[in-house]
């Protein structure tokens, strides 16, 4: 059956698991994430098309009964793995033969939360960030999360909710859909901005020494302030919601990871596209980079 083509069908939250280590990883925190937001899990196992033999000694239906069995066993063991956080009847496992890929960005049309890990392996899943994550990342129709690191960290009260902000309307829509996430774990609210004016390499040769720090004074002032009204604004709608802001400096992408492992993060949430004003995210750059180099779990929203 196609998780493209079920449309009456609500999936809750899609995890694509091909039994390598980060699915595991991306299949524990999306159980957990299902417990917690009560939400049915669907377990989403894709065999590729290019395992397919073509020779014609090969037959398909030995072919098709050897997948199958593949199939139900990698299921088998993702149904056990989520079921110490869930009941059997909110765990929904579904094989499919296609491009995971393309079967994840699918079935996100009827999901709340799509969710990979950052490695896969095989022709399965095409794992490696760069293929099926970014893919999904890009592509999703609802949020998706790509899970990092080498254990699983939720928000929580120790671990921040970080939100790379500039003045665009997807960073708006990644801090509305934040804001639940950290109220529901009780975790602090981080909202970060990158000022990388001073990274500039070209400046009018005129300008002094003294114009240049008080332009990336001035520059850095004016996001800080653009930065914490959105806070006032934030904790004026969620009374009780701690929400504290940083402006940062330096490579965005790069920046924005780094800052998240410092303060031990437990999800960094993101637009899809943003523009150059603040952080310049743009899929495929910052949040390329993001994904790439943050030790937990990275939400992208579109």
């Amino acid at each position: 059956m196609s998780a493209a083509t079920n449309e009456s069908m609500s999936h809750g939250i899609v995890v694509g698991y091909d039994g390598s280590p980060g699915a595991r990883l991306a299949l524990e925190w999306a159980a957990e994430t299902a417990r917690r937001d009560d939400r049915q899990l669907t377990l989403l196992h894709c065999v590729g098309l290019t395992m397919t033999p073509t020779f014609r000694a090969y037959d398909p239906g030995v072919q098709a009964n050897a997948y199958d069995q593949m199939s139900r066993g990698v299921l088998a063991e993702a149904v056990e793995v989520a079921g110490k956080w869930l009941d059997r009847k909110d765990i929904h496992p579904l094989s499919v033969i296609g491009s995971a890929a393309a079967e994840l960005v699918g079935v996100s049309e009827q999901a709340d939360l799509v969710v990979t890990g950052s490695r896969g392996h095989g022709s399965i899943s095409s794992g490696l960030l760069g293929s099926t994550s970014y893919a999904v990342t890009a592509h999703a129709h609802c949020p998706a999360v790509v899970v990092r690191g080498t254990s699983v960290v939720h928000a929580g009260p120790a671990h921040p909710v970080v939100v790379a902000f500039d003045d665009s309307k997807p960073a708006q829509t990644a801090l509305d859909t934040a804001i639940p996430v950290a109220a529901a774990a009780e975790a602090p609210l981080r909202l970060v901005a990158v000022d990388n004016v001073g990274g500039l390499e070209v400046w009018p040769e005129n300008d002094s020494v003294l114009g240049r720090e008080e332009m990336i004074d001035s520059m850095h002032r004016h996001v800080g302030d653009a930065l914490r009204e959105v806070a006032d604004a934030t904790m004026a709608a969620h009374p009780g919601l701690d929400v504290r802001t940083d402006v940062l400096n330096g490579a965005s992408g790069q920046t924005i990871a780094a800052y998240a492992d410092d303060v031990r993060a437990g999800l960094v949430v993101m637009g899809s596209r943003g523009h150059g004003g603040f952080t310049g995210m743009l899929l495929g750059s910052v949040s390329h980079r993001v994904i790439h180099d943050a030790c937990c779990p990275v939400m992208v929203v579109h």
